[in-house]
């Protein structure tokens, strides 16, 4: 039989391969329940959003005799006076999947990112049959390469093993340069070499120290390189007996700072660089030793996170009431700033640190006023 002109119809095929698409996620979620869509604007656009009468009312011809070859199942609501048939909101199911895979030219399904990887992992990896399946579960994508070329490059992990290397130079090495393509994918690198844990280290967080010379007994994590740099070199008693580190951002949250060779310590030339204060600040970072513990940074959601996200490493660390005083007073004198003058508005707001004085005070007040305090404007009051 002789496929009708009209099949290859721009609209036409729209159609037709929104309905596969919708049949092969299906089978991909192992539904074994045909679905009924819903015509309109969102699923056929070129009739739904047709410019003139005339190519609407032609592709909606088109749409029964579809239903006439019962290539598919149509039901409408019920009719009302002067409104369309495709008006009445169309609902189609796909009765003849084979005649429309040939009308569309896709003969068989596509097969998902997942499926394609998982084919390549077992037909390339040279691995027991168990590693494979713990591999296929990590899919990695790159940009230009073919998943069986992704996979393959796994067979050359074994040979890195036991070489001083961090886990970005394992990438680099066997992704064409790409450094990143294995980070926060150690559950990979250890199921393709059958490990229970990844034998190759992340790159260590660095911290920048300044230890006081009169020694330390507390410890201040500064978000901001301005307000560290200054308080490393302010004389009085508001900084007495603190070990002061820099923490850019959120790399201060990294789990790993306290684990063995979690950290690089780079200790500042004015401070106290004695083998024996860097050794005992070595000893309470990768120990279980409690010091008093805070942290400071911007009065916002962003420095709140942070602060969250330390305590995870810290449980005893709170926010620095000396450094956040002055600016919360600045906040409710009417200072501060909007979010959206800073680039700070898709900050994703914070409920609770677990910190006294930052979950009944300073979060409240961020909630009630709506502004933002840079920590740099402290020096300024």
């Amino acid at each position: 039989m002789i496929a009708p002109a009209w099949l290859s119809h721009s609209g036409v095929q729209q159609l037709l391969n929104m309905l596969l698409d919708r049949t092969e996620r299906a089978e991909l979620a192992q539904s074994t329940q045909a679905r009924a869509t819903t015509l309109d604007a969102r699923t056929f656009p070129a009739l739904y959003k047709a410019e003139f009468d005339g190519d609407r009312q032609e592709l909606w011809d088109y749409v029964l005799s579809l239903a006439k070859m019962q290539w598919i199942d149509l039901r409408l609501d019920k009719a009302q006076p002067g409104m369309a048939q495709y008006e009445r909101k169309p609902k189609v199911k796909v009765l003849d999947l084979v005649a429309i895979r040939n009308a569309t030219g896709r003969l068989e399904r596509s097969k998902s990112p997942m499926e394609r990887w998982r084919e390549a992992v077992f037909s390339e990896l040279s691995a027991p049959d168990i590693a494979k399946l713990n591999v296929s579960k990590y899919r990695i994508d790159i940009p230009g390469r073919l998943p069986e070329e992704i996979a393959r490059q796994l067979n050359s992990l074994q040979a890195l093993v036991g070489q001083p290397l961090m886990l970005r130079e394992v990438s680099a090495r066997l992704f064409w340069g790409q450094s990143k393509i294995l980070d926060g994918r150690q559950a990979l690198v250890a199921a393709t070499l059958g490990l229970d844990e990844c034998p190759f280290a992340e790159v260590p967080v660095q911290l920048q120290i300044h230890l006081p010379a009169e020694g330390f007994e507390r410890i201040l994590f500064i978000e901001n390189q301005v307000t560290f740099e200054r308080a490393t070199r302010e004389l009085g008693a508001k900084y007495a007996g603190y070990a002061l580190i820099f923490c850019s951002g959120f790399k201060g949250s990294a789990l790993r700072l306290r684990g063995e060779g979690g950290a690089s310590l780079y200790f500042a030339a004015h401070g106290r660089i004695d083998d024996v204060s860097r050794e005992a600040f070595k000893q309470w970072l990768t120990s279980t030793i409690l010091l008093p513990c805070a942290f400071w940074g911007d009065l916002d959601y962003s420095g709140m996170a942070i602060l969250k996200a330390l305590r995870n490493s810290f449980p005893n660390m709170v926010a620095w009431e000396p450094g956040y005083a002055p600016m919360l007073k600045r906040l409710l004198s009417g200072g501060g700033h909007a979010p959206d003058a800073a680039n700070k508005k898709n900050q994703r707001v914070v409920e609770a640190v677990g910190c006294s004085y930052a979950d009944l005070t300073l979060l409240p007040t961020l909630s009630l006023i709506g502004k933002f305090v840079d920590q740099e404007s402290s020096w300024y009051d």
